[in-house]
């Protein structure tokens, strides 16, 4: 009897040993990936930051989020390349933040995401996409409904109206409500942990000034 209990505290202490070696072999390659976004300048370099994401994410499928930043990486990679590469990169981005959003539901942080692809994939041919613009505006408020503490789609909502004609209701006047209400979100806002989204506050920051 004694040796079975002991080998069972042998089994249980091997499986908490592997699994805490695979938690920090995820949260290294994850550092990675951030660094990598962190330093990312063009389109290149962002789907260099996806590409590596998208290899974490076939490893670690129960994650949501590598495939969180997979998404946010084509996208942003989608708006700073050529033309003629936004909509396939904008579509990749659309399939990462779904697989995303199956492993982590009701998430305010993937709806924040899908939100600005939705208004971008809009933004390719806005007059045959106007139906993108609902879904993106359905996202956004879903996010802050999520958890209205959330700065990003406050932030990506001002951005948006930022962009918009002022004949269409847009302009810097209507998206400088929503940019002061994301600096305030930003100024108390702290990620759950050291791999969590906590993008935005600079760009935020950019267009307030510009709203000035």
């Amino acid at each position: 009897m004694k040796i079975f209990q002991i080998n069972i505290v042998v089994a249980l202490l091997f499986l908490a040993t592997t699994s805490f070696a695979q938690s920090e072999k995820y949260k290294s390659a994850m550092g990675k990936g951030l660094q990598l976004l962190q330093t990312a300048k063009d389109p290149d370099s962002f789907a260099a930051a996806a590409n590596h994401f998208e290899r974490i994410a076939k490893v670690e499928n129960t994650q949501w989020l590598p495939s969180y930043y997979a998404s946010y990486c084509n996208l942003i990679a989608g708006l700073l390349g050529k033309k003629e590469n936004m909509d396939l990169l904008l579509d990749k981005a659309l399939v990462q933040i779904s697989k995303a959003d199956s492993l982590s539901a009701d998430n305010s942080e993937i709806y924040t995401v899908k939100g600005y692809i939705e208004f971008m994939k809009m933004s390719v041919d806005p007059m045959n996409r106007l139906a993108f613009m609902k879904s993106a505006a359905a996202s956004l408020d879903k996010a802050i409904a999520l958890n209205p503490d959330n700065p990003r789609p406050y932030l990506v909502k001002g951005q948006t109206v930022f962009y918009t004609p002022a004949a269409f209701g847009g302009g810097k006047d209507v998206a400088k409500p929503l940019l002061e209400k994301a600096a305030a979100k930003f100024a108390t806002f702290k990620p759950e942990n050291e791999i969590a989204p906590d993008w935005g506050k600079e760009r935020n920051n950019e267009l307030l000034t510009q709203c000035k």
